[in-house]
């Protein structure tokens, strides 16, 4: 782990200025609907090129954000003719999905997750004269099994999201995760339960106007939790995005996802992994 100091970001132009006009997806005011597509900006199209345009800088895209909120209130309030948009709805439209959030936390008294171990129970020693009496509970499970069963349910999610993203097969990806299960697409952006996370590939795989191309890794299994590298290259709205990244996954004793934590980085062209990162990727 590097602990170097990220070099600052140099100056930037406009945000998205870089592409030509038909993809950059600015805001048409006074109304704020995107130029390219008419849907409320930022649109999910915008949301993505803004990620890849910022990068880590995570502050100067709040900042931006935040100032395009405070324009687009006045003006929407300008506009309104019925009831106005609340502040609420514009925080969760402009800044809520670049902004960071607590993670949950376990409540008082919670039971531990499905698929730990739990610790051995020490038995105190007989008193003296008497004999031991057999210890009747069960077993507890063994180490190795318990990282088998969790390699096999890794390389069934690696598998399902190989096949499943150029294909765009939403249930293939979604079928994994339990009901309650969260997704991280990343740490700004939670998709809570299954149907958070079907949400956000039919998002995702609405925008890729081309199957994507996508290697993954041999999983990296320690207990209930699994790390999967994985490589992709995708095209929303026919543009080349690269991604590369890696997902921390952690399962149940069914084999199925109670959280899954995506770390990616983004770039924009189409950029094959190197030679040997994935000798036996699936494509």
């Amino acid at each position: 782990m590097s602990m170097r100091t990220p070099n600052p970001p140099p100056a930037r132009r406009e945000p998205l200025g870089r592409l030509h006009p038909v993809y950059q997806h600015l805001p048409e005011r006074p109304r704020w609907t995107c130029r390219a597509c008419s849907r409320d900006w930022p649109c999910p199209a915008a949301r993505m090129l803004l990620r890849v345009e910022y990068d880590l800088d995570r502050v100067g895209l709040s900042v931006y954000l935040a100032g395009q909120l405070f324009d687009a209130t006045g003006d929407l309030l300008r506009l309104a003719e019925g009831a106005p948009p609340s502040p609420g709805e514009l925080f969760d439209r402009f800044l809520a999905w670049a902004t960071p959030q607590s993670w949950r936390q376990p409540q008082a008294g919670q039971q531990p997750q499905a698929g730990r171990l739990p610790l051995p129970r020490r038995q105190p020693p007989p008193p003296a004269g008497m004999s031991p009496v057999a210890d009747t509970s069960p077993e507890p499970t063994d180490p190795r099994s318990t990282i088998m069963d969790v390699r096999d349910a890794a390389q069934r999610w690696a598998d399902a999201w190989a096949t499943g993203w150029p294909a765009q097969d939403v249930e293939r990806i979604v079928e994994l995760q339990t009901e309650q299960g969260d997704h991280w697409a990343s740490m700004f952006r939670p998709c809570r339960g299954r149907a958070g996370l079907r949400a956000y590939v039919e998002e995702c795989f609405g925008e890729e106007t081309r199957p994507a191309e996508v290697w993954f890794g041999a999983p990296r299994v320690d207990g209930d939790t699994a790390t999967v590298e994985y490589w992709a290259i995708t095209y929303p709205y026919d543009q080349p995005v690269t991604l590369s990244g890696c997902t921390v996954v952690r399962f149940d004793a069914d084999g199925l996802v109670t959280e899954s934590r995506d770390y990616s980085h983004a770039s924009q062209g189409r950029i094959p992994p190197p030679t040997g990162l994935f000798p036996d990727h699936h494509l």
